[in-house]
This record gives structure tokens, C-alpha cells and sequence, in this order.
């Protein structure tokens, strides 16, 4: 053979395209699913098309780590039976990490989406309605929720429970659930919600028993009760909302203690930071404005209400049973009454 034929060639193979490798393949077809099923291996996996009225305990339960579940918009409709899911992911007896479930509508179940020892995965642009719960996780740690909508469920929007640690929520909206729109719960703690509306249900945010979680930006707002409730939470922080609520724009109560309220705007509401029994709250750079009361503290006692912004309220700042509180570097304006300090209130600093 000629070396020019070699060369030739050489060069016709050097400029054929290589054929794709599996790898390739399977990153650009994902396996497809047109009825309810279990995935236990990793891959990328598409839905086909709407599953309706479905009957299954879980639609969709992925037992397998390194998933990704493409919902292409499409639906996974169940009967509302008590227990069941329609996506699930991970088991207390089967852990999974990184897993991902995006762009998915799923109503009608106990749990629409339920995570379980489920770490380091992604929810995206995923709605979650008509249930008993939207979005519920269990022990699931260091996951990323985005754009996730969690309406008109029967009990909770989003819920994360059972020491579920290090979890990011973003751009969340919780709207006409029963009870709570995001809920921290169950000695769950360091997860961050951002950029949250919560709006229309009986309390719009609430830490119930969890530590050290970060509450930060967007509005609870048009909730029947309270914008944001901490109940028997430590160390926890909430700045930057918009709270316009029925009754209280935010609620700490039942031993809530050493959290932080900082620049929240409490407008138009009976009482704009409502403290019972919780003591040793800091509570800074807020606004209360055109409330009854801006701040009212019953029997809570060592906490801080130092440069916030006290407009327009029918009373400034009421201690009623606290003892031991600061009250100082506030800008009053506009109030009928700046102070009440009432029921035998002792030792608070309080301007004259």
C-alpha cells in the first residue's frame, strides 16, 4: 500500500464523527414512564404523559440514587387514599442521595411528593396540590427546593420533619393550605427558606420545635392567623418580610427563645410582633406600622426591641407581665400611645 493511500486514509477515519457512547445515549434519551412504577437504578427518567386517578400506594418511588425524573409538565393524579404518594423518594430502610424531580404537577394523595433519608437531591418548578401534604420531608437532609408551589392541601404545604438538617428553599409559594404553608418541625434544623410567599393559610411560616433555621425574604401575607409563628423554637431567624395578616404578623410563643426578628415590615395588622412567653428575643430594624399594637410582649421577659421603626399604631410597644426587657433606640412617631407597661411589669429599660 502506497503511503499516500495510508495518509489518505488515516485522515478519512480522523474526520469521522465517533459514534455516541452509552453514556451519551443515556444522557440524551432518558428512559420513558407511562405508568406508575419503582425505579431502583440510576438514570435519567421522562414521563410520557398524564397518570390520572391513579390507585397505587406510591405512583412513583424511586429507590435508587443519582436519579433524575423529568416531568415535562405532565401530571400524576391519584385518589387522596390515606399513606400513599405520588412521588416518593428513598426509605427509612433504603437511603438515596441526589436525586432530582423537575418540572411535575402532582395532586390528590396523602403526600404529593415525599422525600425519606433522602440527601443532596433537587426539587424544581414542581406543584404540589390538592393533598393531605405537598411536599413533606422525612430525615432528608442538604436538599435544594426551587420554585416549588405547594396550594390548597389539606394540612400542610411544605413540611419538613424528623431532623430533615441543611435544606435550601427557594422562591416557595404556600397559598390556601389548611393549616401551615412552610413548616419546620421536629428538631429539623440550619435549613434556610428564601424569597417565601406564603399567603391565605391559617399560619403562613412556622418553626415548631426546630433550632437554628433561617427564615429570609418575600412575604407572608392575607394568613388567617399569623404571618410567621416560632413555637417552642431556639435560635432561630426571620428578617425581611412583608407580614399583613388577620391577626398577628409574627407570633413567638411557648418558650421561644434567643430567635431574631430583623427587618421585617408588620403593616395593617392587630398586632404587628406578638411575644408570649418567650424570652431573650432580639427584635431589630423592624417596621410596625398602622398596627393596634406594634409590639406587644405578654409574660416574656429579657428580650430586645432596640431600633425598629414605631409608626401610625394605636400603642407603641405594650409589656404586659415582662419584666427585664430593653426597649431603646426606637423611632416613635405618630403613635396615640408609646408605651403601656402593665400587670406588674418590673426592671424593663424603657425611655421616659
Amino acid at each position: 500500500m502506497s503511503r499516500a493511500l495510508v495518509v489518505g486514509i488515516a485522515l478519512l477515519l480522523a474526520s469521522t464523527p465517533a459514534a455516541p457512547s452509552v453514556a451519551d445515549a443515556a444522557q440524551s434519551e432518558p428512559a420513558t414512564i407511562d405508568s406508575c412504577e419503582t425505579i431502583d437504578e440510576p438514570g435519567r427518567y421522562a414521563l410520557a404523559a398524564d397518570l390520572r386517578n391513579v390507585s397505587a400506594g406510591q405512583c412513583i418511588s424511586i429507590r435508587a440514587s443519582d436519579v433524575t425524573l423529568l416531568g415535562r409538565g405532565h401530571l400524576v393524579d391519584g385518589r387522596g387514599a390515606f399513606g400513599s404518594a405520588g412521588v416518593s423518594v428513598g426509605a427509612w430502610d433504603r437511603p438515596v442521595s441526589n436525586v432530582t424531580v423537575r418540572n411535575l404537577t402532582v395532586a390528590e394523595w396523602d403526600d404529593a411528593v415525599r422525600l425519606t433519608a433522602a440527601d443532596r437531591g433537587r426539587l424544581a418548578d414542581v406543584t404540589a396540590t390538592r393533598s393531605r401534604v405537598g411536599v413533606r420531608l422525612y430525615g432528608a437532609s442538604r436538599n435544594r427546593l426551587a420554585d416549588v408551589r405547594a396550594t390548597d392541601n389539606a394540612v400542610h404545604g411544605v413540611s419538613l420533619l424528623d431532623d430533615s438538617d441543611g435544606n435550601r428553599a427557594s422562591d416557595v409559594t404556600a397559598a390556601r393550605n389548611a393549616l401551615f404553608g412552610v413548616h419546620l418541625g421536629a428538631d429539623s434544623s440550619r435549613n434556610r427558606v428564601e424569597n417565601v410567599t406564603a399567603r391565605a393559610n391559617e399560619y403562613g411560616v412556622t418553626v415548631v420545635g426546630a433550632d437554628d433555621n433561617r427564615i429570609v425574604g418575600g412575604r407572608a401575607v392575607g394568613n388567617r392567623i399569623a404571618g410567621v409563628w416560632l413555637s417552642a423554637a431556639d435560635g432561630n431567624s426571620v428578617a425581611d418580610l412583608r407580614l399583613d395578616n388577620r391577626f398577628y404578623g409574627a407570633f413567638l410563643a411557648d418558650g421561644a427563645a434567643n430567635n431574631s426578628l430583623l427587618g421585617n415590615r408588620a403593616i395593617g395588622n392587630p398586632v404587628g410582633f406578638r411575644l408570649r412567653n418567650s424570652d431573650g428575643n432580639r427584635l431589630r430594624d423592624n417596621t410596625a406600622r398602622r398596627n393596634r399594637d406594634g409590639f406587644l410582649l405578654i409574660e416574656s421577659d429579657r428580650n430586645a426591641v432596640v431600633g425598629n421603626r414605631i409608626v401610625g399604631n394605636r400603642r407603641g410597644v405594650s409589656l404586659l407581665a415582662s419584666d427585664d426587657n430593653r426597649v431603646e433606640g426606637n423611632d416613635f412617631r405618630r403613635n396615640r400611645r408609646t408605651f403601656v407597661v402593665a400587670r406588674g411589669s418590673e426592671n424593663n429599660s424603657v425611655p421616659e
